[in-house]
């Protein structure tokens, strides 16, 4: 098993679509366009280079209730030992916002 080094980026993404992950329960795979990235201080950053790509991004199913194609999304995330970029579990205030779309 391949070990990913810790890492974290802030991403702004804008929802394409989104459904149940094929392997995480209570999870869902949203297909998002990367309009920005940022690092996150003390952490490698290993999603800045898919900003202006689509991307798959798994994301705990709770927080994308109210979330539909057109959305923007304000997530920290980390690039996973699986190859999967992946929103926290749990998120600090502030680190996961859904904004309607415009």
């Amino acid at each position: 098993m391949v070990q990913a080094i810790d890492n974290r980026t802030d991403l702004v993404a804008r929802l394409v679509r989104t459904g149940p992950h094929p392997r995480l329960a209570g999870w869902d795979r949203a297909e998002v366009d990367v309009l920005d990235a940022e690092p996150v201080a003390g952490y490698a950053d290993l999603l800045s280079s898919n900003v202006g790509q689509r991307m798959l991004f798994a994301v705990p199913s709770p927080l994308m209730t109210d979330a539909v194609p057109g959305s923007t999304i304000r997530a920290r995330a980390r690039l996973a030992a699986s190859g999967e970029a992946m929103a926290e579990n749990r998120p600090a205030p502030g680190t996961f916002v859904v904004e309607p779309p415009k």
